[in-house]
């Protein structure tokens, strides 16, 4: 329980916070686009905090690399470094990644207070599970996601745009009535004076090219954030065949103050109430048209399709349970 002013960060199956007046509710791109998508999905996602034992795939294996790249090399210019050295830490740190790091990988500590003996985050550089050295048929090798890296640097090196935050988490209440109050999180990758005015920046790896709509929760939350009515989508393409100026893009993104409005005050409040019912009835029903996706088939296919009574089996058998869900987790 916290006073009606306040709203403690935690994970979702305390975010719903009960006061004598109104219910405070924390929510941020994730968790919303995954109930608009399933709410069983959100269940095991984010109140069981279910992961595949199989780790990550390689796509988000290949993204985290080159967002580990991206914020070292964006932060050291942040600190005043050169951008020649900038991109020698950022390559630094992403051979890192890949090869993982042992004492911050999986880190329990003692006492709460107590930080890995590396100094990185917990789980900051945990090695890749499913990304081969060399690239094959379906899957990207983490060679050549370090060459793309490498060629990100050569067409930016002189870039006019001037980095000012990386990997920022920022929050603000989006909407409040007389029943709740909603705290929105938005992690920001990149936050840059472009010249043209100061606009939030996400970078997205992608195999081909695919138009980006403007209907999505996370852009929309950050524009909000960031009091702007767009965001640039830094756009780091993995395909071999393609120019420089062909794979790496910046698509601006945009609304008008009439589209941002509609999304603070109608769909954001409704799915948090949505979020609330399901969070107080305990049932969190499955949304068959959400199993098959451009991605491929969701993780919980498998769990979904076996009779009821098999499925804390299939949970057993094929997941873990993992870090409590917060903004600051890397996969989005």
């Amino acid at each position: 329980m916290t006073d009606e002013a306040s709203i403690n960060e935690t994970d979702i199956q305390t975010v719903i916070d009960k006061t004598i007046r109104k219910t405070n509710i924390i929510m941020d791109s994730q968790i919303l686009t995954t109930l608009m998508s399933c709410p069983c999905l959100t269940d095991l996602r984010f109140n069981h905090n279910l992961v595949s034992i199989k780790g990550k795939s390689n796509s988000i294996e290949c993204g985290s690399i080159v967002h580990k790249y991206m914020e070292v090399y964006y932060g050291s210019i942040i600190k005043g470094i050169n951008s020649k050295e900038a991109h020698g830490f950022g390559m630094a740190a992403a051979e890192m990644y890949i090869r993982g790091c042992q004492f911050c990988t999986d880190f329990i500590p003692t006492d709460e207070h107590l930080k890995p003996p590396c100094g990185h985050r917990k789980n900051d550089y945990p090695g890749l599970q499913n990304t081969p050295a060399e690239s094959e048929t379906n899957r990207t090798g983490w060679k050549w996601v370090l060459e793309t890296c490498e060629q990100y640097y050569e067409h930016y090196k002189f870039d006019s745009w001037i980095p000012l935050e990386v990997e920022v988490v920022k929050s603000e209440v989006l909407y409040e009535d007389e029943d709740i109050r909603i705290l929105w999180k938005a992690k920001l990758d990149l936050v840059s004076d472009t010249h043209q005015g100061i606009f939030p920046i996400d970078h997205k790896t992608m195999k081909q090219n695919r138009q980006q709509l403007n209907l999505n929760n996370q852009f929309t939350g950050q524009c909000i954030i960031q009091k702007t009515r767009s965001m640039i989508i830094n756009k780091v393409g993995f395909q071999k065949t393609l120019k420089a100026d062909e794979k790496f893009k910046r698509e601006v993104v945009g609304y008008t103050p009439q589209r941002l409005i509609e999304w603070q005050s109608e769909i954001l409040p409704y799915y948090a109430k949505m979020l609330m019912m399901y969070h107080e009835s305990g049932v969190w029903p499955r949304n068959y048209t959400h199993c098959e996706g451009k991605y491929g088939l969701c993780a919980f296919t498998g769990v979904c399709s076996a009779n009821p009574d098999m499925r804390e089996e299939e949970l057993k058998i094929n997941f873990k349970v993992g870090e409590p869900w917060n903004p600051t987790n890397e996969d989005e």
